[in-house]
């Protein structure tokens, strides 16, 4: 499941809890806060035939897996 999808099943999940935030939680609002531009993620990923989640995680120097991962591990702390 690639980074967008798996941010739009944790809002889903967080606001069928009726859980309130100040404000929406967006993908590109994730991306900006790792310090990345979404724009150019997009077009790297739609250049190179990769998802979003291996753009960033390049970008970042984090292996695609293990971002995945800490993704993961970040979104399931907040849930609960």
């Amino acid at each position: 499941m690639g980074l967008e999808a798996r941010l739009n099943q944790f809002e889903s999940i967080l606001s069928s809890r009726k859980t309130m935030f100040d404000h929406a939680i967006g993908t590109d609002d994730v991306i900006k806060h790792l310090g990345l531009d979404p724009a150019a993620g997009r077009k790297s990923d739609r250049r190179t035939g990769s998802s979003l989640t291996v753009a960033s995680s390049l970008v970042l120097g984090i292996e695609p897996r293990e971002f995945a991962r800490l993704i993961k591990e970040k979104a399931n702390l907040v849930r609960w």
